[in-house]
């Protein structure tokens, strides 16, 4: 009797083994692996650029703001960086929900890239901040209306 079990226990893992080979590597926990590289986005920009916009280190007058300002944009470039993983990632995915959810992150993409550029260049304008954070808003209530809530994904960013 418990060699049945024992041998039962072994075709099952190896069916299983067998079976994940079977379905494309890109496929595996894809609604996580996105949500993941969404959270960290939003949490590039919600502590390195939000966060301080607020405080107003981003003010000629504050004694670091050139070290804010260009911490900022390394934070938004590498934001960009997981952005772009997360639309590769929905685009290959045969998810409806992320589909519908990848258009939305084109405009993201473009803007956290351009704001980052100029931020990475001490380059600060108001202006830009709000609309980004508008955009950041609109998607995570996007991904809310279709089901995935997006949070902020605490991480450790090289080189901020």
């Amino acid at each position: 009797m418990v060699r049945t079990y024992k041998g039962l226990c072994i075709c099952g893992l190896c069916a299983a083994m067998f079976g994940a080979t079977l379905k494309p590597s890109n496929a595996f926990l894809d609604k996580t692996r996105f949500a993941t590289d969404i959270g960290v986005a939003f949490f590039s920009f919600h502590h390195f650029v939000w966060a301080p916009y607020h405080a107003g280190s981003f003010a000629r007058t504050t004694p670091h703001h050139d070290k804010a300002l260009l911490k900022a944009g390394v934070a938004l470039l590498f934001a960009y960086n997981r952005l772009k993983a997360a639309d590769h990632l929905a685009h290959v995915s045969k998810s409806p929900l992320l589909h519908k959810l990848a258009g939305s992150l084109d405009h993201m993409q473009s803007a956290f890239s351009s704001v980052g550029t100029d931020l990475k260049a001490h380059k600060f304008n108001a202006a830009q901040i709000i609309g980004l954070n508008k955009t950041v808003d609109l998607v995570g209530a996007t991904a809310l209306k279709q089901g995935l809530k997006l949070k902020d994904v605490p991480i450790h960013i090289p080189g901020v």
